[in-house]
């Protein structure tokens, strides 16, 4: 991520781009959500003055200084008191506004009998309050409204004043009836009677204000404040790097002297917090070179900013489908290109399929290529404009990966997007519609999508295959697709004779069929990867044996609404052979002769009736009866000494199922040439 970075950091310096800095231990705090509120403490002469909530969308700029352990003027501190007893939290979680009355009130009071600022939360509730006020008035002693602050919470240095002054200020807060379910998350915690008090006592975000900071025009829950104190933090950072002898260079060729420094975190808009680099000394395994951490890849203080302003740059709330898409939960694409055009495009749009789903890829792909050629600067070849993409997924916790990077240029996207087009249509016509061309990051979801053998979605957690999957198949034509067919062949085993029971009744608009015209246009694509057209493998055997599947699932279904007054069986006849084609091909085809023959007599002497109502046609049982005997006739003829299908193979079957047969050319007495390699619905 690092190089990618440095290219990306180098194009805005050219373009002009200025992007925010942040000092490495001035971070965000958590996202504010109903459940997770940042709770304003307006303090002032040694008193908790007023406990509100803080905004989103002010929340959302808000940051804190120092670390895991401890921070401020933004921290967490823990609910005053811890319930464990399951009626109390019942009666907790029952309480409405309307109930509250002085003898509802003593009662709550009556709850506050264990106390939640146990030893280990008043050990980080000293180094936010005490150590790290400390270190901030020492590190910026020029920026007086930090001075202010802290000044105004000196007071509070003493853990129990604060407690004291918070529980005062619920109470009130109670017996007026002000926002009561804020009131009562400050006052209890839900603890777990299993668990030891010491660790189990929860926590919650709070912002500290002062009166004098607002009366002075720059509150401390302000984005007025965070920017200030940042380049109050940025400026003692810098004076004191300037300070040093500058020993070494680092990886970029800027001289500096090494410094034993975590690099800094950016928190994405994407929904992850990004360290641009993680190492660990007694992770032997980093080591290179006989150094580790730092000394392995050197990267200067000013360095550090540059890559950190250009991840939050490109990162950004505002730059969201512009240069970066979420893919899933804990994964970002990101796409920008090495010179910053003039005017703005999607550099992501032909990777995930937009809201209004009836843009076809085709079109946003055609429209991202133009747009790339119109931004290209004059006089230049807009071929030589390199375009990165890296995908970035949160593995866990403390870390954060890139697990796709690739370097393109329009050229390239242009030729692949054409091919991916071309290989999702490397298909036969199907009665229940065409396949649309699915989206690169819509390939993923097909993969990880099972059924069983009803056409019932099994499982929507188990998910093998990753999100960025789908670009790694569209950017690089040669990508191994072996063990993507051995999964479509598998889920097409499984669903396969569902859908041509589904086929043979008629029923063209199940909603599985769209789900299935994805499953289709995938294989199309592995199988066009594989260098195996369409119309190659429509003269194929095992393309061939699923059309005969096909054939005998209609002449049974003929047999039924004729004979049997349109009731058919669960499993016809082609159907009931399916798993076992794939299994044994030339045994199933024997059986399949044998389960046949009393159908195919009853055809013969039907098709001379002349029945012309709908869904009964006596012509059809001729047409199915020819086209029976013609593949059955290709297959013997052709059929080499073969135990099972291999993957190709059983796509292939797939495919012969599901497609439409060969036009026929109509005569009056029903008959037709089964030779002609047009398709036509077998529903006509």
């Amino acid at each position: 991520m690092i190089n990618e970075l440095y290219n990306l950091a180098e194009a805005m310096e050219r373009a002009g781009v200025q992007a925010q800095s942040w000092h490495r231990k001035y971070k965000p705090i958590p996202n504010i959500r109903a459940n997770a509120p940042c709770i304003r403490i307006l303090i002032a002469d040694g008193n908790v003055m007023e406990l509100s909530s803080v905004d989103e969308k002010v929340g959302a700029g808000l940051r804190k200084y120092g670390t895991n352990q401890g921070s401020y003027p933004c921290m967490n501190l823990a609910p005053l008191y811890r319930i464990t007893d399951d009626e109390t939290k019942k009666k907790l979680s029952s309480l409405r506004p309307e109930d509250l009355n002085d003898e509802k009130i003593i009662e709550i009071k009556a709850w506050c009998k264990e106390y939640n600022w146990g030893s280990k939360f008043k050990g980080k509730y000293k180094i936010s309050m005490v150590n790290t006020t400390s270190e901030l008035a020492s590190l910026i002693p020029e920026f007086e409204p930090i001075h202010i602050l802290i000044n105004e919470s000196s007071c509070f240095r003493d853990s129990s004043i604060l407690h004291q002054e918070l529980e005062n200020e619920v109470f009130r807060m109670l017996s007026s009836r002000e926002n009561i379910s804020l009131a009562l998350s400050i006052l209890f915690y839900q603890g777990k009677s299993n668990e030891n008090a010491v660790d189990d006592y929860g926590s919650i975000s709070i912002a500290l204000e002062t009166p004098k900071l607002i009366d002075i025009g720059i509150p401390a829950i302000s984005n007025k404040f965070t920017l200030a104190l940042n380049s109050a933090l940025l400026s003692a950072d810098s004076s004191e790097h300037n300070n040093l002898d500058m020993l070494n260079v680092d990886a970029f060729g800027i001289p500096f002297k090494p410094i034993e420094e975590p690099m800094p975190d950016v928190k994405l808009a994407g929904g992850i917090e990004v360290k641009l680099r993680t190492m660990f000394k007694e992770q032997r395994c980093q080591t290179r070179y006989r150094r580790i951490e730092n000394a392995s890849y050197p990267i200067s203080p000013q360095m550090r900013k540059k890559l950190q302003s250009a991840l939050g740059w490109l990162g950004s709330a505002e730059r969201k489908n512009i240069t970066w898409i979420n893919t899933d939960k804990n994964e970002v694409l990101f796409a920008y290109p090495t010179t910053l055009p003039e005017v703005e495009i999607s550099y992501t749009r032909m990777f995930k399929r937009p809201e209004k789903r009836d843009i076809a890829f085709e079109e946003q792909a055609k429209k991202f290529i133009a747009e790339i050629h119109q931004s290209k600067k004059a006089g230049t070849d807009s071929h030589a404009e390199q375009i990165q993409l890296f995908v970035l997924r949160k593995i866990d916790k403390g870390r954060t990966k890139v697990v796709y990077t690739r370097q393109t240029e329009p050229y390239e996207l242009e030729k692949q997007s054409e091919a991916w087009t071309a290989g999702c249509l490397n298909l036969p016509v199907f009665a229940f519609g065409q396949p649309n061309v699915p989206f690169p990051l819509d390939a993923a979801d097909i993969l990880n999508r099972f059924w069983n053998q009803k056409g019932e979605s099994i499982t929507d957690k188990f998910k093998p295959v990753p999100k960025y999957h789908g670009i790694e198949l569209l950017m690089d034509s040669k990508y191994p697709v072996s063990a993507d067919l051995h999964c479509l062949a598998e889920k097409a085993m499984v669903i396969g004779a569902f859908l041509g029971n589904k086929l043979a009744e008629g029923n063209l608009y199940h909603p599985i069929w769209d789900k299935i015209k994805d499953m289709l246009a995938l294989t199309g694509l592995m199988l066009y990867r594989d260098r195996i057209g369409k119309d190659a493998y429509m003269e194929s055997l095992p393309y061939l044996y699923g059309q005969l599947l096909k054939v005998s699932d209609e002449l049974h279904a003929l047999y039924c609404k004729v004979v049997r007054d349109s009731e058919l069986p669960t499993q016809l006849a082609g159907g009931s052979m399916y798993q076992a084609a794939a299994e044994a091909p030339i045994r199933t085809l024997n059986l399949l002769g044998q389960r046949m023959n009393p159908y195919i007599l009853w055809a013969k002497t039907y098709r001379t009736k002349n029945v012309s109502e709908k869904g009964k046609e006596s012509w059809k049982a001729g047409w199915l009866i020819s086209l029976y005997e013609y593949i059955a006739a290709e297959l013997f003829t052709g059929w080499s000494t073969q135990t099972r299908f291999n993957d190709e193979e059983k796509a292939l079957l797939f495919l012969g199922y599901l497609a439409n047969f060969p036009k026929k050319e109509q005569t009056t007495d029903g008959t037709g040439d089964i030779n002609n390699t047009e398709e036509a619905n077998g529903h006509e």
